[in-house]
Order: structure tokens, then sequence, then C-alpha cells
């Protein structure tokens, strides 16, 4: 309920002590729905601020899974790379020693003849 709505309920309420017994009555059911209004005001608000701090909470969540997903997926590519990178140097190793051998080979060969 609204400011403006718990301003008329007060006025009302006001008005309405001024009159007779009937009028006495209203004033009391006013009071008694001014009290009810602020009551649900406040309850609203509550439920507000409840809802708030829930999305909060799920947008951290949502944060911190996005950067943990992050990195791992970097973990990973660097772990892809340093795999790629350590079969291309064996790989160059390998190369390089069979041709050392050959090489030799070669030289012995020609140091024979």
């Amino acid at each position: 309920m609204s400011f403006k709505a718990l301003f008329v309920a007060t006025a009302v309420a006001f008005a309405a002590t001024s009159c007779t017994q009937e009028g006495k009555e209203n004033a009391d059911a006013a009071a008694a729905n001014t009290e009810a209004a602020a009551e649900n005001v406040g309850d609203a608000a509550e439920a507000e601020a409840t809802n708030a701090a829930n999305a909060t909470e799920a947008a951290a969540n949502n944060a911190a899974n996005a950067t943990e997903a992050a990195a791992n997926n970097a973990g990973n590519a660097i772990e892809n790379a340093a795999d790629k990178t350590a079969a291309a140097t064996e790989n160059a190793t390998n190369n390089a020693a069979r041709e050392t051998k050959e090489s030799a080979a070669e030289v012995e060969r020609e140091t024979r003849n």
C-alpha cells in the first residue's frame, strides 16, 4: 500500500474522531486499516530486500562458477600446449639424434675408404 493511501486512511481516522459513536467505530476501523497497511508496507519491503539479497547471491555464485570454469579452461589449454611442445621437442631431439648417427656413420664410411 502506498504512503498516499496511508495518509488518506489517517485523515479519515482523524475526521471520524469528531463524529458520533459511529464515527468512533469508523475511526477505530480506519486505525486498524492504517496499521495493517503499515505492516503490509513493511512486509513488502522485507520481501524486496530478501529478493535483492537472493539475486545478489545468485549473481556472485554465477560469477564464481564462470571464473572457475575460465581458470580450468586456461589450465587445460596450458597443459595441452605444454604436451604439444614436449612432443615437438622430443620429435626434434629424435630427428637430430638420427641425423647425427647418420652423419657419423657416413663420416666413418668415408674415413675407412
